[in-house]
């Protein structure tokens, strides 16, 4: 899909007519990140996964990667495909691009799946803010090749997962890298008086150790009364790192809410 100086590239599994499910990968990989999961799932349900701009397939891109623009490219592609309402499944900056789209266009959102993420709608310490913002200035000072390895070995425990990380993150050029990143960090926006209504589930992996990702989870799922489940013997990546304990969790939910899309 051509689309303000970039195409886009999403891909479609599944059963025509069923239930939409849609998976936003994180920073700095890309859709293949759900493989797993579009195996697991398209015998049941229309499944849509893609490459946000300046990520995998869809680069280059003459626009730089924001959270704001690339809900905005979701929303066109489910324009594309007719679908008014899916259920989202998003995996760390892929589940802050579904919650920018339920604050948005909370019409469009069925159900929500948060993995691995923060809720970007909470009050950052002056610390904290301090720390996102001066991210991508500090990351100019490494090597390419130490950004791409310090970032795999925070994202998963598992070796072959590390791999498919090495590969797709070396794929990108340094200033790729920090452009997107420096996007992510753009992306909080405090709003005191706002809740999800929407159903949630809230996933993170047992050893994953980034951000405020295991402190914060249960006080979002209060805030939202969400359901809030950890992955054993995962790191940020928990649906790669094992899917099979993800997938169990991921259709008991979607067995409760996955007809409403």
């Amino acid at each position: 899909m051509e689309r303000e100086g970039c195409t886009l590239h999403y891909w479609l599994a599944g059963v025509e007519g069923k239930p939409l499910l849609v998976f936003t990968h994180g920073a700095v990989i890309d859709h293949r990140m759900f493989d797993e999961q579009v195996k697991a799932f398209d015998a049941d349900y229309r499944v849509l996964t893609w490459d946000m701009r300046g990520h995998g397939q869809s680069r280059p891109t003459d626009e730089v990667f924001t959270v704001a623009g690339a809900t905005a490219d979701l929303i066109a592609i489910l324009d594309e495909v007719g679908a008014k309402q899916a259920i989202f499944i998003g995996q760390s900056t892929g589940g802050y691009v579904h919650q920018e789209l339920v604050f948005r266009h909370p019409e469009r959102v069925a159900a929500l799946v948060m993995v691995d993420c923060v809720c970007i709608t909470f009050k950052l310490s002056m610390m904290d803010t301090l720390l996102l913002w001066m991210s991508p200035a500090l990351m100019r000072l490494f090597p390419h090749s130490q950004l791409v390895k310090q970032s795999v070995e925070g994202t998963s425990i598992k070796q072959n997962v590390k791999a498919y990380l090495n590969e797709v993150m070396g794929s990108l050029t340094k200033d790729e890298f920090i452009d997107i990143w420096t996007g992510v960090a753009k992306s909080m926006h405090y709003e005191p008086d706002y809740r999800i209504t929407q159903p949630m589930l809230i996933i993170r992996g047992e050893h994953d150790k980034l951000g405020n990702i295991a402190k914060d989870a249960p006080k979002w799922a209060a805030r939202d009364n969400a359901r809030l489940e950890i992955i054993p013997d995962a790191g940020h990546v928990s649906n790669q790192d094992n899917p099979t304990f993800f997938n169990r969790i991921l259709r008991e939910f979607l067995d409760r809410f996955g007809s409403n899309a």
